[in-house]
């Protein structure tokens, strides 16, 4: 059966919603609230809002067995003579057979401890610990879908469900990027929540807007009710952006940065680190925020091209940065970008200093929680990757003759006190 072309589009009030859906704007929020129709805010109103027509064409499509298809369900009926849409058709079509396969395929009920979720780029699946099937968020298939990290599932409390962030490209528009989202489904799959960027920030004149890809999030689970960290970067340029949403999924404040933020985590109850690449400075980054005082930018000089002049001054605790090394520079390698992981007591950075298909040469370093320098040191890998490009010909000294030899130079790091000042391991 050939796929049915969907047309995508942007709905911009709750009537072009309801008038899609062929009901009242009344049943249209009330599917919203209480069904997971994906509806999202304009950032900055909390009343305006919209909605795209592929989404709510995958969430009429994606039925599970409990809860029918909203369009199937006959609670409101139509105030109006209905305008005819032949792949609304066919969505609903597909809503009944998901229902069916899901009914007959899910013979048993399992405790959400037992969930085991993985996301691909065609959809986000569960299944149970033996490795069976219990249902399927699909993607649409007219777009190329990515996804920046893995979900998370939290399987307790009042925010309990799957989260994970998407980003789409158009098929047929050269591979255009068009927009990115963070995403809430039950346990059992259905929709709840979605929220995504449509900021605009000025730097020098230049205006930065939607649409923005959606690079990390992190749910932070040790306080009720659970807030969740969003960031993003702008898809084109530079600019970067993070958020707080708390339990409504409503806005805590803005940290705008001038480079790509790619990950953020929850190190404390009030305490962000995010991490990824200033432009201004031409390495790595790696930031501590306050999530009750986010509002707020890098720390560039006004009048400067990586300033914000439409975000507020301060925001950032401390932030890092880390100098490309010199196999990043001999190799002419792309930037070397934060990657973290989390530890009790520890926070890990890599900086990939020349990426390989055998593995990365990166620089190592390891911080406390309240990002105090512990220590820092080039990986073996990076090493024999030094050792390769010495017998290239392209490094003319050994490992013993090299000016990082003892690991890797000073690192930047600024706080408002103290502005920017060289660090080094103890």
């Amino acid at each position: 059966m050939s796929e049915v072309p969907v047309p995508r589009e942007r709905l911009d009030s709750w009537k072009a919603i309801a008038d899609y859906l062929q009901r009242d704007v009344a049943t249209a929020r009330r599917w919203e609230k209480g069904m997971g129709l994906p509806v999202h805010r304009v950032a900055g109103t909390g009343r305006s809002v919209f909605a795209y027509t592929s989404e709510i064409d995958t969430w009429l499509g994606t039925a599970k067995p409990g809860q029918a298809a909203p369009a199937l369900a006959g609670q409101i009926e139509s105030t109006s003579p209905p305008t005819r849409r032949p792949w609304l058709g066919v969505a609903l079509a597909v809503a009944v057979l998901v229902m069916v396969v899901g009914l007959v395929a899910r013979s048993r009920s399992i405790e959400p401890g037992d969930l085991r979720v993985e996301a691909t780029g065609a959809g986000v699946v569960a299944r149970d610990a033996a490795g069976v099937e219990q249902w399927r968020y699909p993607f649409p298939s007219t777009y190329k879908t990515d996804v920046p990290r893995d979900p998370v599932l939290v399987t307790g409390g009042a925010s309990a469900g799957v989260y994970f962030a998407t980003s789409f490209r158009g098929r047929q528009m050269e591979d255009r990027i068009e927009s990115g989202a963070l995403t809430l489904l039950d346990l059992q799959g259905r929709p709840q929540r979605s929220f995504t960027f449509d900021d605009e920030v000025t730097f020098q004149g230049q205006r930065f807007g939607a649409p923005w890809a959606v690079s990390s999030f992190a749910v932070d689970e040790g306080v009720t009710p659970n807030q969740i960290a969003v960031a993003a970067h702008h898809y084109t340029w530079d600019p970067g952006i993070v958020t707080v949403l708390d339990a409504d999924w409503r806005r805590r404040g803005t940290f705008v940065h001038a480079g790509w933020i790619e990950v953020v985590r929850w190190v404390a109850p009030d305490r962000l680190v995010i991490g990824g690449f200033s432009n201004a400075h031409d390495g790595g980054m790696l930031a501590l925020l306050d999530s009750n005082a986010l509002d707020g930018q890098g720390p560039e000089p006004e009048g400067s091209r990586h300033h914000c002049d439409s975000c507020r001054t301060g925001g950032a605790l401390r932030m890092f940065v880390f100098p490309r090394s010199e196999l990043n520079h001999v190799t002419a390698s792309r930037f070397n970008r934060v990657l973290l992981n989390t530890g009790p007591n520890r926070l890990s950075v890599r900086t990939i200093e020349m990426p390989s298909a055998d593995g990365d040469a990166d620089a190592v370093y390891e911080f406390t929680p309240a990002l105090d320098l512990v220590s820092a040191r080039f990986s073996d890998r990076y090493w024999e990757l030094h050792r390769s490009l010495e017998t290239e010909g392209r490094i003319r000294h050994t490992r013993d003759q090299c000016p990082d030899r003892d690991g890797p130079r000073p690192i930047r790091m600024w706080t408002p006190s103290s502005g920017w000042l060289p660090v080094t391991a103890p």
